[in-house]
């Protein structure tokens, strides 16, 4: 598809996809209970928000974290079309987007979602992922964390698959788009949904002559270490006792700006699974910054990262060279390399 034409099939989709957002007191939320433990769904499903205090050596810290136990499914269907790859990805709207709808993948659904807790519509496609379907093909299949920042040990299932021969039912918000589209559209701000890219990066091959700095017993043995040295502990308390953390009827913040903001909000869409429905929703205080450093060695690009503990995580893991979130233009020299960027 020419690039001109897909911006246009995406403006045209953000005018058909209608998404009102209200934000609303705490004492008005018609599906969820707070109290000074817990946020949580009446139905207890979906997601929880409870407050902890963090201690890492000397440091000491308090927060909220979201809770969801249960296991996401975000998946991308690959097909053959021509002779070339396609990969079929629908238009989303979130009430968290910045752009009112983003592009996302195939399926992208909490359990409590393609469960229909909610009693509404049916996620498409989603058999192709929870079942053993003939012609299809798995190419990729792996869970990855979500934030550890904001999430307590949560995981997403991240699936490619491919299907032959098989006539998939067209709807109006699904596109199929072929890998220069979605280079185009990587470039392009607040477009392409971060679990599309956490697909498309879960399903990269290696390189059969690579010889990099590293071996992977390397980075295993760097994030061994670091689990002593970076461990976190945590306890659970009430919000009352969030100490720096401002409690009102409609939103709970933390007044350094370090952390985020909860709001309360009511939901009206025309093309989601449930037309109206009411929900806590996370809000950072400002931008977040990430990048890499890239470097090449023995003909092969490396990737400069950083091992970090977050309060979320049970264990260490690699992000970017720099990842830094509610950065303020004054916190800027106090970055490691941020004069490469």
């Amino acid at each position: 598809m020419l690039n001109r034409k897909l911006i246009a099939w995406i403006n045209k989709q953000k005018i058909n996809n209608k998404l009102k957002i209200k934000k609303i007191y705490k004492n008005n939320l018609k599906q969820w209970k707070v109290n000074d433990n817990i946020i949580y769904h009446k139905h207890k499903s979906f997601f929880s928000i409870k407050p902890y205090v963090f201690k890492q050596y000397k440091k000491k810290w308090f927060q909220p974290l979201i809770i969801q136990k249960e296991e996401g499914i975000l998946g991308i269907i690959k097909k053959k079309i021509s002779n070339k790859d396609y990969y079929l990805l629908q238009a989303k709207a979130e009430p968290g987007n910045i752009n009112s709808i983003q592009i996302s993948p195939t399926v992208q659904a909490t359990k409590s979602n393609y469960l229909r807790k909610h009693g509404g519509k049916k996620t498409f496609y989603l058999d192709y992922f929870l079942k053993k379907i003939n012609k299809t093909i798995i190419l990729s299949s792996l869970k990855l964390s979500e934030q550890g920042t904001r999430f307590l040990n949560k995981k997403n299932k991240n699936i490619l698959l491919e299907i032959k021969n098989l006539k998939l039912p067209k709807k109006s918000n699904f596109i199929w788009l072929d890998k220069k589209n979605i280079k185009y559209l990587i470039k392009q701000n607040n477009v392409l949904n971060m679990d599309t890219i956490s697909i498309f990066s879960s399903a990269i091959k290696k390189n059969k002559l690579e010889n990099p700095i590293n071996s992977f017993s390397d980075l295993l043995n760097i994030l061994k270490k670091c689990k002593k040295f970076l461990y976190i502990k945590k306890k659970q308390i009430k919000f009352s006792n969030l100490i720096g953390w401002k409690i009102d009827k409609n939103v709970f913040f933390d007044f350094n700006k370090n952390f985020f903001s909860i709001f309360f909000i009511e939901v009206n869409a025309n093309m989601r699974e449930v037309k109206k429905w009411d929900q806590p929703i996370i809000s950072d205080h400002y931008s977040s910054i990430n990048g890499f450093i890239i470097y090449k060695y023995n003909k092969i690009t490396h990737y400069l990262l950083k091992a970090v503990q977050e309060p979320g995580s049970s264990d260490p893991k690699f992000t970017s060279t720099i990842s830094e979130k509610n950065l303020l233009i004054k916190d800027l020299k106090k970055l490691d390399y941020l004069n490469f960027f």
